[in-house]
């Protein structure tokens, strides 16, 4: 018989770690960390060696009962609370696919691939016989392989939840497949409460509102970037969210496109990289860590199987609104996969400890890490390009509110400078020389923020005009004035050029991206716009030619990568990659890899292509604006807004 051999890639994906007879070596995994890059003041230790750890419940007395995708289902103890363990206890040795585990009043709750079964009392006694006390609660799941890993979570209202992925990649699912299941604590009154769920592996409860959030992952052999994994928030029962008319997102599969989905399905409230696979996760409700991270959902990406370049393999945060709506997706911890796509590890659930550091389990390397923050300062880990913090880097400073740099192969830097934000006409265009020296190349400016160079001439979006300034005199000329613009220009912010002499200049508009767009200049000095307000990026900001007829574009309102077709007669515009925060420059190197800056966050990362899984390579600065490379393409030239210096950080 001829094997399929989707099939056979398929189940050696999943049963991978269950096939290797040890696990990383403990010494190896330790020695790994220093490869992470985790904000300044968070800390990252081994906390347990526990194979092929996949879901974590918390005990009441501090245990933390860990499933796995084989027959065993562990108990791990810290006994003197030093945030150590100190024994790993093997509680259950005969289970079919035991991943899934919950803790609801002192029981323990293990969801098998075909049955969830209840153990009394676990934290009391480790030693009991869990075999012999064994309550099957339910025994009617889908008894099918694929997708058949589990995923319990205990509800506010009392109630257990369990994921049931369906048994395919896309199909149609028979009975309660495909969806989230839930029941009481002793098996009764079983429902379906979302329906049209993929492949959840995740799911927790949002803290203000009890809004059940679960991950799901998208259908797969669509491509390397389609569809996209999602999040998304189920605050009633009976809801439909898609599959399998829709392969992730707003993708259809080819062979779906013509079956009408159901009326209303719920679209995700947040998306993320193709086949990134995000799992488990937890609303972070801890006093440990910083304020900001308050109510912020932490994510654990196991990363890409099927992909040539590699993506995923960290933790993301997704951030919240007063409204408590999805505000942004930003990278939390990663470099469990190098910048040469090599990988060491694969986080895979996330749980709090009572005193506010997280759990991450990992069942590459069969470890538990723990997550901690104590805001003091450490070593930042390099992969690929020299990480950095501020402290680090070759630094320049006297400038007031320096916003983007440029710098000539001849050795020569522009940097703009705001000045006082809002106050018109002490702005300025300062020049270094290569030997150091500094003079004012042109002042009385406005807001002058992004900046480039075309044929001696400095092009500058100042507030809500372009003005063109020569590079050696000094002279300036308006090329494009506000009334020039189909409407008032809100908040000109970058500036692109062509080979042909082409300018192109962003507009952020207001917060809520009113009055945004992208205008081109052209030589003869016909202004047009190539994007509009709404057009689906809600505040362009960095501008960089991908091609003749092709920008990429960072959303700064949305921390965003976006790549807008500007030929032709409409603009297409194309979600590329997400998560940078207050996204501003953006530059490319060469050797081909690119880097965009976070004004929000002050953060720089590296992505090898643009829908690569970045890496953060700066973090620490106060506001990392409109960034460039020096003269020998060697560093990256990065303006820190707030702080009013220029720093020159080594990349190769």
């Amino acid at each position: 018989m001829k094997k399929n051999p989707l099939i056979t890639g398929l189940v050696s994906a999943m049963f991978a770690t269950l096939a290797t007879s040890a696990w990383a070596d403990i010494n190896d995994v330790r020695a790994n960390l220093s490869k992470l890059h985790v904000p300044e003041g968070f800390h990252v230790e081994v906390y347990a060696e526990v194979p092929g750890a996949r879901q974590m419940a918390l005990g009441t007395n501090g245990n933390v009962y860990v499933g796995t995708r084989g027959s065993k289902v562990y108990a791990v103890v810290d006994k003197n609370k030093d945030h150590k363990a100190d024994q790993v206890v093997t509680i259950l040795d005969d289970l079919n696919v035991g991943n899934g585990v919950a803790m609801v009043d002192g029981h323990l709750y293990v969801a098998e691939q075909h049955r969830i079964t209840r153990y009394a009392a676990p934290d009391f006694d480790l030693t009991l016989p869990f075999k012999a006390m064994r309550e099957i609660i339910y025994d009617k799941l889908p008894d099918k392989a694929h997708h058949g890993w589990r995923y319990l979570a205990a509800g506010p209202d009392n109630k257990l939840y369990v994921t049931l992925g369906a048994p395919c990649n896309i199909c149609d699912p028979v009975g309660i497949e495909a969806s989230i299941i839930r029941m009481n604590a002793d098996g009764s009154q079983v429902e379906t409460f979302a329906k049209g769920v993929r492949n959840s592996v995740g799911m927790d409860f949002q803290p203000g509102t009890n809004t059940l959030f679960f991950t799901d992952n998208g259908v797969d052999l669509l491509g390397a970037d389609v569809p996209h994994d999602e999040l998304n928030a189920a605050p009633k029962a009976g809801l439909h969210f898609g599959f399998p008319y829709y392969a992730g997102g707003d993708a259809r599969d080819p062979n779906w496109k013509n079956k009408t989905p159901p009326a209303d399905v719920t679209k995700p409230v947040a998306e993320f990289q193709a086949h990134s696979a995000n799992l488990g996760f937890k609303f972070y409700t801890g006093k440990q860590f910083p304020a900001e991270y308050q109510g912020n959902a932490v994510i654990a990406q196991h990363g890409s199987w099927n992909r040539k370049v590699p993506v995923g393999y960290q933790l993301v945060r997704v951030t919240f609104d007063a409204q408590h709506q999805v505000k942004e997706t930003k990278p939390f911890i990663d470099g469990w996969l190098s910048a040469e796509g090599e990988v060491w590890g694969r986080p895979n659930d996330v749980l709090q400890l009572p005193d506010g550091s997280l759990l991450v389990s990992d069942d590459y390397n069969g470890v538990i890490y723990r997550v901690s923050y104590d805001g003091k300062t450490h070593s930042v880990a390099t992969t690929g390009a020299a990480a950095s913090t501020a402290s680090e880097a070759n630094t320049l400073s006297g400038f007031v509110m320096p916003e983007s740099v440029f710098a000539t192969p001849q050795g020569v830097t522009y940097i703009s400078e705001i000045g006082e934000f809002g106050k018109l006409g002490d702005g300025k265009i300062t020049r270094i020389a290569a030997d150091g020296t500094r003079t004012t190349l042109a002042d009385g400016l406005n807001d002058p923020k992004g900046l480039d160079l075309f044929d001696g001439q400095l092009y500058v979006a100042d507030m809500d005009r372009v003005v063109r300034i020569d590079a050696n005199s000094g002279a300036q000329t308006v090329i494009a004035g506000a009334s020039a613009f189909p409407q008032k220009p809100v908040f000109l912010n970058d500036i692109e050029i062509d080979g042909l002499g082409n300018v192109y200049v962003s507009d952020s508009g207001d917060d809520h991206g009113n009055g945004a767009g992208i205008f081109k200049i052209a030589p003869d000095g016909k202004l047009t716009q190539v994007l509009k307000a709404k057009a689906g990026i809600k505040r362009p900001n960095g501008l960089l030619m991908d091609g003749p007829d092709r920008l990429l574009v960072a959303d700064f309102g949305t921390g965003k990568l976006f790549s807008v077709q500007i030929g032709g007669k409409k603009s297409n515009v194309t979600l590329l990659n997400q998560g940078f925060g207050g996204a501003d420059g953006l530059v490319r190197d060469a050797n081909g890899l690119l880097y965009v800056s976070d004004w929000a966050g002050g953060n720089v990362w590296q992505l090898t292509e643009p829908k690569a899984t970045p890496q953060r390579i700066i973090q620490g600065y106060q506001s990392a604006a409109d960034i460039s490379l020096s003269a020998d393409g060697k560093s990256l030239l990065i303006p820190d807004m707030k702080a009013g210096t220029l720093h020159i950080v080594p990349i190769h």
